[in-house]
């Protein structure tokens, strides 16, 4: 009798872990999918805050600026740069020299100018779940981990506002060991934009210099 009041109390025991975990990775995801969705329905615009580190922990790039955002098409501006994506195309235009970079960038790359543009592509490449270790009880605080190890990121933390819906931020850590850490702030929705606003228009600029490295 006791043999089998331990294993029918182990079956439940089991099937309430299976179903716990199953809600509480179906409750992530949803979080990931209605922040994408939101992007993808409208663009956003807010400030940003981007700190890249290597692999030893020192800050190889640490900026501020703006950007618009929609989708996986993106526009930023800093003081010395201003950068458009088109998602597939990047142009990256340094003020002070008035030159502009035409790339396509890998996902790493791209993941050093704007960590929420390959969100939507990792989607689907990653297993989604809460973290065992929150790092604020008013966000969302959630982790995607790569399916295959063959991906230049490891693991992607990102943080949304538990009332708002908002993005707070997105950190995206690398197989090297470094990572790239987006904040935001004043995050403004439903902001009404056209796809020009994510190209970059030479056009505009007297004696641009041009460089295609694509």
């Amino acid at each position: 009798m006791n043999i089998k009041k331990i294993s029918v109390v182990s079956v439940i025991f089991m099937l309430f872990c299976q179903f716990g975990f199953a809600q509480t990775n179906s409750s992530a995801e949803k979080v990931v999918d209605d922040l994408l969705e939101s992007v993808k329905m409208s663009a956003i615009k807010t400030d940003f805050k981007l700190s890249t580190k290597d692999k030893s922990d020192i800050i190889t790039q640490n900026v501020s600026g703006k950007f618009i955002l929609k989708g996986n098409k993106f526009a930023l501006e800093m003081n010395v740069l201003k950068a458009y994506f088109d998602g597939k195309t990047q142009w990256s235009y340094y003020i002070r020299n008035n030159e502009v970079t035409i790339t396509e960038p890998t996902e790493k790359e791209l993941s050093e100018t704007n960590p929420l543009a390959i969100l939507s592509a990792y989607r689907t490449k990653c297993k989604i779940s809460f973290a065992k270790n929150p790092k604020s009880s008013q966000n969302h605080c959630v982790e995607l981990v790569p399916k295959k190890s063959t991906t230049d990121i490891t693991k992607i933390e990102l943080q949304v506002n538990k009332i708002t819906d908002n993005l707070v931020s997105i950190k995206l850590i690398n197989k090297d060991g470094g990572f790239s850490n987006l904040t935001v702030s004043n995050y403004l929705k439903d902001q009404k934009v056209t796809d020009n606003t994510f190209v970059f228009s030479s056009s505009k600029y007297k004696g641009i210099v041009i460089n295609d490295l694509r």
